[in-house]
């Protein structure tokens, strides 16, 4: 059965895609805390994200407003992590 791919989809991806990058880019380093807790983080399909050091994660992401129609967004997803 094909459609839409579900919601949560776009962090699989986000995974993959960063592992990807990290591989390319960050030589022997690529999976070392300091590559991976950033915290300018990383831009993923839906924004922003970034992995702290006590194992949780933060996204920015745009904010939308849903209605019977379907949704519209409000404002966009952050282009940076704020201090």
């Amino acid at each position: 059965m094909a459609g839409e791919p579900v919601r949560t989809a776009t962090l699989a991806y986000d995974a993959v895609a960063l592992m990807a990058a990290l591989a390319r880019t960050q030589g022997a380093q690529r999976f070392a805390p300091e590559t991976l807790t950033n915290p300018s983080g990383f831009a993923g399909i839906d924004g922003l994200f970034r992995f702290r050091s006590d194992g949780t994660n933060e996204r920015g992401l745009a904010v939308m407003k849903v209605a019977s129609g379907g949704s519209t967004p409000v404002a966009g997803s952050p282009k940076s992590f704020g201090a």
